[in-house]
């Protein structure tokens, strides 16, 4: 599968890295040569440096052979234009997706195709997703949730004092009852999916998909008590384009309750019009007097969502040693800040990028895939599948299907109500939803299992 990616940023050389490592060939288009000469010193890739826009650039890309063309980078003209032009020349070309962030082309539906685009990706709204995912879930960290399915997705470390520590996940299965998998471990920078006799190590890092319902219990076991206090006061940080899907997804009588920090009065005067339930204070949440004056440490949760990722870290962990009870960073443009704020102490910190190249990966993969989430720096992958008619163990037992020891089936979802764990005698049935983790580098098998190939 070769593979053109337009801009070579942040995204791109995210998104790069991964398809690299499925040996799948990687060929950049960017205007500037700095950046096109960076991606070749990094990665295994090819470049050419040039306009998106411009037809015999695309030519030179090796559009015309490529299965798939993404277009991420920083301006939305450019991704929209550069799409459109290869839906129209390239007729070949099976996938294009576009980064756009602009409300003004999506409308109310951000995934909409416009100019034959087979799919819009909007990363704002993904990271806000993640947001709303964490606030959904009471438990104010790191967590991700399956629209499908009510399992939900987090990481831990094992400490000395974990439950966990120097157990079999049979034993931890036995004393430590639930609806949970552990869907892989990683141990000194290397990831793999346990069987029954792994032992649980002293740091090593692990995933666990646990039913919605248990989610908490699991939790506190692993983590200590989840401080399940009524949210009351939500504090915002930055009136972005985050901000704006946050409070929308807010009902009316949660916005009653959020206070909103934006230094530009313009802005603000937008926001307040926007969001009339809302607090709206015109000033910088770097002025000291702010926080006393207006009182902005006694918060339930703070969210730190400006365009400045240094400002999120330090105003959250700011308002933490105030006396906010949570706060929630955004990390926008460098992602090295992520395993720095896990040492911190914040509750929560999401990646723009991650959230856009998970659900950029998913369209690549096919039609089959609900979603996709990795862990793990991207070497652990989480999918969710809807078993459907062409499905080829469809009605098979799982102890029938050879997984070969490294995928796991980590939960079902069947019909509206029933959620568990498959054990060997569950057979796929149609329109169940499938929880599937795996290793990154085993995803063709993933694929080859579950005809979740896109080329």
């Amino acid at each position: 599968m070769n593979v053109v990616i337009i801009g070579a940023g942040r995204r791109g050389l995210r998104l790069a890295k991964h398809l690299i490592e499925e040996d799948k060939k990687v060929i950049f288009l960017d205007s500037s040569s700095e950046r096109c000469q960076q991606a070749t010193a990094k990665l295994d890739c090819l470049a050419v440096c040039g306009s998106a826009t411009d037809v015999e650039k695309l030519k030179e890309a090796q559009v015309a052979d490529a299965s798939a063309v993404i277009a991420v980078t920083d301006n939305d003209e450019t991704n929209l234009v550069s799409c459109g032009i290869v839906a129209s020349e390239f007729p070949e070309v099976k996938t294009t997706i576009a980064a756009i962030r602009s409300i003004s082309y999506l409308g109310q539906e951000s995934h909409h195709p416009i100019l034959g685009i087979s799919y819009i990706v909007n990363p704002d709204q993904e990271a806000a997703n993640r947001i709303i995912g964490i606030l959904r879930s009471g438990l104010f960290k790191d967590v991700i949730s399956f629209p499908d399915a009510h399992f939900m997705l987090f990481a831990t470390d094992i400490k000395k004092d974990s439950p966990f520590k120097d157990k079999t996940l049979i034993e931890a299965r036995k004393e430590i009852p639930g609806q949970y998998v552990i869907a892989g471990i990683r141990r000194k920078n290397k990831v793999f999916t346990p069987y029954g006799d792994s032992v649980i190590k002293v740091g090593d890092e692990i995933a666990i998909i646990v039913d919605e319902e248990e989610s908490k219990d699991i939790f506190t076991e692993l983590n200590g008590p989840v401080d399940d206090s009524r949210i009351r006061k939500i504090l915002l940080i930055g009136a972005t384009r985050i901000t704006r899907y946050l409070l929308s997804e807010f009902t009316v009588q949660e916005r009653k309750r959020v206070t909103l920090v934006e230094k530009d009065e313009a802005t603000a005067r937008e926001f307040l019009d926007l969001f009339p339930e809302i607090l709206v204070l015109n000033a910088s949440i770097t002025d000291e007097a702010i926080w006393e004056e207006e009182k902005l440490y006694d918060t339930d949760l703070v969210i730190s969502v400006t365009e400045n990722d240094e400002l999120n870290i330090i105003a959250s962990l700011y308002a933490k040693r105030l006396g906010a009870k949570r706060v929630i960073s955004l990390i926008k443009t460098n992602n090295n800040y992520l395993q720095l704020a896990t040492h911190l102490d914040i509750d929560a910190a999401i990646s723009t990028t991650n959230a856009t190249v998970d659900t950029l990966v998913r369209h690549l993969r096919g039609s089959t895939i609900e979603t996709l989430h990795t862990l793990f720096d991207g070497d652990l992958e989480v999918y969710e599948f809807v078993i459907g008619r062409d499905f080829k163990y469809l009605d098979k037992a799982l102890k029938d299907v050879n997984l070969r020891g490294r995928i796991i089936i980590a939960g079902i979802k069947r019909g509206e109500d029933e959620n568990f764990i498959p054990g060997g005698n569950y057979s796929f049935t149609l329109n169940d939803t499938v929880i599937v983790a795996a290793a990154h580098r085993d995803q063709q098998l993933v694929q080859a299992l579950f005809g979740a190939n896109a080329e």
